[in-house]
Parts: C-alpha cells; structure tokens; sequence
C-alpha cells in the first residue's frame, strides 16, 4: 500500500511537471508565431527599404552625371548668355544632388533600422524554437521516467526543462540570449556546419 502511495505520489508530481512544462510550450509557440509574423514584417520593410535606397542612387548617380555634363559645358567655349544660363542649371542641378543625397542617408539609415529590427527579431524566434525544443525533450523524458518509475530520470529530465523556461522567459521580455553561435549553427546548411566543425 505504501509503494502504490509513494508510486502515485511520483506520477502525480511527473503529471504536474508536464502540465506546467506544456503550457509553457502553448505560450511559447503564440509568442513565436507574433515574432513570426513581424519578422515577415521587418523583412518586407528591409527589402522595400532597400529597393529605394537603390533607386535613389541610380537617381543620384543620373543627377551627379548630368552635374558633370554641366562642369564640361561651362569648361568649353560658351556664349556670355549660354554660360549663364548653363551656370544657373549647374547651381540648380547642385542643390538637386544635394537633395537626393540627403534623401538617399534616409533610405539608408530605415534600412539599416528594419535590417537590425529583423536581426532582433530573428535572434528571439530562435530563441523560442530552442526553448520549445528542450520543453518536448523535457516532456519525452518525464513520459519515460514515469513508465519506468525512475527518480533520477524525473530530475534529470528537469534540465532541458528548465533550461526551455528560462530560455522562454527570456525570449517573452524580448531579451535575446547571447547564443549566436548554437543558432547559427541550427539555422545554417549543413556545409557551414562542417567547416565550423573543422574550424
């Protein structure tokens, strides 16, 4: 009677852990597909910002050419009238390219600000397909523990769980973990995996 207590009181305890550890992954995984969804977000703002930093430069490198063309014609034998007029154009055509330098330092920087937003943003949803992994790993060991009645399976299971919490805790109050390398390592082909390994 009393190993069916103690029995019963351990799978009530595995029970709990795994109740607790799977609401966890519940809230994990709607946090992640929320950093889903603005990564695609931030991603579209990247290229779109991108595609106009590029635009402008084609139209800053058209501007300064035909401000080139204009030094060249006032450098020639003009008429008075003509190089007036040319000079007027040419200070016009400066105050152009200055314009669209200043429009292009724009562009640049809001594409380097959703560059970096996506870069935040991916380092968080790797952070939670971590912390999911090792929440399922977690749970698979608590299934096995019970089944096997193993004490020391149970706590041993507790380590990728926990580690999965706090990996998640962190992951929900947006501070991203320094572990660049293991998810780099876990979102790169399998090309890179060697050569680091070699490295």
């Amino acid at each position: 009677m009393e190993t069916k207590s103690a029995s019963d009181r351990f799978n009530n305890r595995v029970a709990l852990t795994v109740a607790i550890l799977a609401t966890a992954i519940a809230l994990f995984t709607l946090k992640a597909g929320n950093v889903a969804e603005a990564m695609a977000q931030a991603q579209a703002e990247r290229n779109n910002g991108w595609a106009w930093y590029q635009a402008v430069r084609v139209r800053e490198d058209m501007a300064t050419y035909r401000l080139a063309d204009l030094d060249r014609l006032l450098r020639s034998d003009l008429a008075p009238a003509e190089a007036e007029i040319t000079s007027a154009e040419r200070a016009a055509q400066n105050e152009e390219v200055g314009r669209i330098r200043e429009r292009l330092a724009e562009t640049r920087d809001r594409a380097e600000g959703a560059e970096a937003d996506y870069q935040s943003l991916n380092a968080l949803g790797d952070q939670f397909d971590l912390a999911e992994a090792l929440l399922a790993i977690s749970i698979t060991l608590l299934a096995v523990a019970a089944l096997a009645h193993a004490a020391w399976l149970y706590w041993f299971a507790l380590i990728p769980g926990v580690a999965g919490l706090i990996l998640g805790a962190f992951a929900m109050a947006n501070r991203a973990l320094p572990l660049v390398v293991l998810t780099a390592w876990m979102g790169c082909t399998a090309e890179q995996r060697t050569d680091w390994l070699v490295e």
